[in-house]
Parts: structure tokens; C-alpha cells; sequence
């Protein structure tokens, strides 16, 4: 008997529906598949995943076309966009099964079903004697997703890591369509670099400002007593919920622009992934740009707006993470001088601020990545283009840089907002280690003879040395693991570091190294401040409490 008479098909949701009762089973289906990560990289090779990875999708599906177990049919139909039969269906997601699917928005049938539905109503009968066997379409991508979470062993935390499934728009590169301007994006670059370098220490409350599919929220809800997600399109608040209800997490979901939908609130820690992407007002027609990474708003003002709205909404201590890009004035050094204007920024805040370039691009590039980006069919605009160069230039930028911003809001009177302003990090992504420990030594004492440091375990040294000489020109301070930072440093700083075991005060030990080079000791000190300094924020020192 058809569990899906060809009659009933119901037009193609706009989202997944929510709908708690058909959620709980459709993730005890996706449970029972096994269709985990570790499961894709089982039945797919190294090839096809690599493919993947840039939106290649042919691979798969050849290695996938013959299978009928749950997970690859999961695969073939809401990841690579194959037409599944009923049956496969059905056999995929035994509880659920296409009924519940359909009911959910998740998939549709294939238009050439569609067509044979409107055929037998015209007629009374089939105008085809193809299989009985209906096949479908998904309506949204839906794939498995490895999270590592916080979780409270007794009195010891430990991590574990854990599988959830996220339901976004299709990507374009699959549908072969240009985007919808309210496309709801999967997790991308952005969202990853976002994920790694937030700050995962337990909080009270916790906000995803510009949401999307709501992965944010959805790891905030793993560390935070209470979560709030918002966003301005109606679609990306819809995804939201629907994955925090599918992985069984609870979120509250606002809609509205910025932070209208939490005007009077404060938190502990915001995260933000928003609309960055510097627009020509030029491309904003009719139809409106992509919500997605369009604010609406001139140049870089929309972060410029975060930056200093959001460090309202934050509580004493609270921490601000944002990725972002920014325009570099054409008569700015982009390597060097970039900071400057960001500066004011901050100006008047009670802040302090880590914020680093991990890259720049000229406008002309800048422009083509996100032309291509709108429309993954391929080729570029050339009116837009033309448009969009002309904007930058007529307003005098010299480059586009891209990266991010951790900020912290004071927690009593500490004075001017300290902000520091740091170049590429030679390409290693930070993680949320690694921001708080620079948010922390942003604000080193004065004098640092008093400390006890330790260097890190993965900190080596890198030697070079004029033939025959018995003393180092060159000396070079490799960290294996944190930033990889590579740091070039003098004798001095080189004993300090090797000496520092926690055991003894940074003055005891240049009180060591000046008698042993026979130097004054405020000579010596004058040397290694900066450099210990810069070792700290690095990680390759750090100082011992008590």
C-alpha cells in the first residue's frame, strides 16, 4: 500500500517545518543510521571527501549509487542531491518514512512525479507506465556534524565529542541556481574560524547575534545556562530552530535586526558572525543583495556598529567575539598601518581589544570573490564589478582586510581600553585559549621582575651562526603548537626563557644575566621587557600563579 499517494504531494517548503513530534523521531532515524562524520569517512574514500571539500560532488555519488544502507542514501539525497525512490526512502528513515519527511519540508517529489500527478487529475488517469515507485527530492541540506562539548564528570570537566545534524539552504554550487536573497548558509569558513576561537568557559547567558542555521547558538547552548539567538531574515531564525530542536537544544530564537531583539539585555559572552561584506550602495536594486553577508548598511559601518553596540550589551568581564572585514585607506600601509583607523573604533569604550589581519586583499579581488560568491554558477558580473570598483575607489580604499576582533569589557575601573592590533599570526587559527590569554596579558603589570614564568613544553630554539664564530647572530623562538608563532629574540631574552621553570623571579634571573654578560641590570631589563611581553601574549611563556 502507498504510504504517499501521488495526489498528496504538498507544495515545497519554504523551511523544515517545526514540528516536535516528527523532530524526535526523525533524529532517533538519523541516530539508528549511524550517519556520523566517522560514518562519511568510511564509506567514502579520501578522494571523494577532498571533493567534497570543494564542492565537488561527482565522486560520491559514484562511490555511493549502488549502496542501499541508510547512511549512504541519507548522503545521496540531502547532501549530493540525488533523487531517491520511495522505497529507499523509506528504508533509510523507517520510523519517519516519506510521510514524515514530507510533513517536516525536507523533501518533495522529483518534478517529473509532480507533472504526473497533474496529469491524472486532468485526465483520471496515468499518463505514464513508469514505476508506481514515487522518488524524491531534498528540499534543504541536512548533514552530520561532530561537535566537541564540555561535560561534567563528577568534579572533573572532560570533552566529548558529539554528533548533531544541520539543516541549511542548498548550496548554489548543487542547485545550480543563482542564490535566493535570504539563502540561509551551511558552515563555512567563517563559521569555523568563529567556532574555534570562541571562548568555552561556563556562563550564565550567552548570545548568537546574525544566527544563520544556528551553529553558534548551538555550541554556546553546550556551555551557557541560557541562549538567545537573532537574526533579521525570518529563514535563518526558522533553520535555527529547527536545529536546536532536531539535536535536542535549547535555544530562544528572536527575529530583528542587530541587537533591536535585545535591547535591554546584557551577557556574558556574544559571538557574532554578521553581514561583513563591504556592498557598492550600487548593487542594491530592487531585488536586494544576499542577506546572508549584506547589512544594507554603507562601507564597514555595520562593524563598526557592533563593535561599539555590543560592547554595551555585555556584562562586567563579558567577552565580545565578531569576525569582520574593514577598509584600509589607500594612503595606509595595509601590513602596517591598518589598525589605525580601527582605533577610533574603540575610542570611548570601557574595553579592552584583541584584533587581527588575517588577511588583506585589494579591492579588485575582493570584488570578484564575492561576485563569485553570489553567483556559483560561474563568470562575473562586469556591470557589477565596474560598479563596486568604482565605489571603492571614489572613497579612497586602498585594501579590504579580513579577520577578527575578541573584546572584553572591563570589570571594574581600569582605565583607557587597551587595544592591540596583531598582523596574520602566520596563518595558525586561534583558539579560544589562545584569545583569552591575549585579552588577559593586554594587561601586563608595569614591572615584570616580580613574576614567576614557566616556558612552554613545544617552545625550541633556532640557532644560526657566522662561520667560526662562537657566538649566535641569529637566534629564533619556535612555539610547536598554540599560534606556531616563530619569534627572533637576543641572548638575553634567550637565557630568561631558558632559565624560566617557575622557580625563580623574572628580576633574580636579570640580575643573573647581567652579572654573567657583565651588563647593568636596568640595561638588560630595558632589553627583554618587550620581548617577554610578546612571548607571553604568544604562549611560549606564562606565568605562574601565587
Amino acid at each position: 500500500m502507498r504510504t504517499v499517494p501521488r495526489y498528496a504531494f504538498p507544495m515545497t517548503a519554504d523551511v523544515p517545518i517545526l514540528n516536535d513530534t516528527l523532530i524526535a523521531v526523525l533524529r532517533q532515524d538519523l541516530r539508528e543510521a549511524e550517519w556520523t562524520v566517522d560514518s562519511l569517512e568510511t564509506i567514502l574514500s579520501e578522494r571523494a571527501c577532498a571533493a567534497l571539500k570543494r564542492d565537488q560532488r561527482i565522486p560520491a555519488l559514484v562511490e555511493l549509487e549502488s549502496r542501499s544502507d541508510a547512511a549512504a542514501i541519507l548522503t545521496r539525497l540531502f547532501m549530493l542531491g540525488s533523487i531517491e525512490s520511495e522505497e529507499n526512502l523509506n528504508a533509510a528513515l523507517p520510523r519517519l518514512r516519506a510521510c514524515g519527511a514530507l510533513a517536516l519540508g525536507l523533501v518533495t517529489a522529483h518534478e517529473k512525479e509532480k507533472k504526473n500527478t497533474e496529469n491524472t487529475a486532468d485526465n483520471g488517469a496515468k499518463k505514464n507506465t513508469e514505476s508506481d515507485d514515487v522518488r524524491f527530492v531534498a528540499c534543504c541540506d541536512l548533514r552530520p556534524y561532530e561537535a566537541t562539548v564540555k561535560v561534567n564528570d563528577s568534579c572533573q570537566e572532560t570533552h566529548q565529542k558529539v554528533t548533531w545534524w544541520i539543516a541549511s539552504d542548498i548550496p548554489g554550487g548543487r542547485s545550480g541556481q543563482a542564490l535566493r536573497s535570504d539563502h540561509v548558509l551551511g558552515i563555512g569558513g567563517a563559521s569555523i574560524s568563529l567556532l574555534e576561537m570562541t571562548i568555552r568557559d561556563r556562563v550564565d547567558c550567552a548570545l548568537d547575534m546574525g544566527c544563520g542555521c544556528g551553529i553558534q547558538a548551538m555550541h554556546l547552548a553546550t556551555h551557557a545556562r541560557k541562549v538567545i539567538a537573532t537574526d533579521l531574515s525570518a529563514r535563518a531564525c526558522a533553520f535555527t530552530r529547527f536545529n536546536a530542536a532536531l539535536n535536542a537544544l535549547h535555544i530562544e530564537v528572536r527575529e530583528g535586526s542587530l541587537f533591536e531583539p535585545v535591547a535591554d539585555e546584557s551577557f556574558d559572552l556574544i559571538v557574532t558572525n554578521p553581514p561583513f561584506v563591504i556592498t557598492a550602495d550600487a548593487l542594491r536594486g530592487e531585488k536586494g543583495v544576499l542577506e546572508y553577508r549584506d547589512a544594507g548598511m554603507r562601507r564597514d559601518d555595520l562593524l563598526r556598529e557592533v563593535v561599539r553596540s555590543g560592547s554595551s550589551h555585555l556584562l562586567p568581564g563579558g567577552i565580545l567575539h565578531i569576525i569582520g572585514n574593514w577598509e584600509i585607506p589607500a594612503e595606509r600601509n595595509p601590513d602596517t598601518e591598518w589598525g589605525l583607523r580601527l582605533a577610533q573604533w574603540f575610542e570611548g569604550l570601557k574595553v579592552d581589544a584583541w584584533v587581527v589581519q588575517r588577511d588583506v586583499l585589494d579591492p579588485a579581488r575582493y570584488i570578484e570573490m564575492w561576485l563569485q560568491d553570489a553567483d556559483p554558477r560561474g563568470g562575473v558580473n562586469e556591470d557589477a564589478y565596474r560598479a563596486w570598483l568604482a565605489d571603492f575607489d571614489a572613497a579612497g580604499v586602498g585594501a579590504i582586510g579580513m579577520g577578527f576582533m575578541a573584546i572584553r569589557r572591563h570589570d571594574g575601573d581600569e582605565g583607557d581600553v587597551h587595544v592591540r592590533f596583531d598582523l596574520a599570526l602566520t596563518g595558525a587559527k586561534p583558539r579560544g585559549i589562545d584569545v583569552a590569554r591575549s585579552l588577559r596579558t593586554l594587561r601586563l603589570s608595569e614591572d615584570l621582575a616580580p613574576l614567576r614564568l614557566e616556558r612552554a613544553e613545544d617552545v625550541t630554539e633556532e640557532r644560526h651562526y657566522v662561520p667560526g664564530s662562537p657566538d649566535p647572530q641569529v637566534m629564533i623562538l619556535h612555539q610547536g603548537s598554540a599560534l606556531g608563532r616563530s619569534i627572533m629574540v637576543g641572548t638575553a631574552v634567550s637565557a630568561i626563557v631558558g632559565a624560566s621553570d617557575g622557580e625563580l623571579e623574572v628580576g633574580q634571573i636579570i640580575a643573573a644575566v647581567a652579572m654573567l654578560s657583565e651588563r647593568e641590570i636596568s640595561e638588560v631589563r630595558t632589553e627583554v621587557d618587550e620581548p617577554l611581553r610578546e612571548l607571553l601574549r604568544a604562549g611560549m611563556l606564562r606565568i605562574v600563579e601565587g
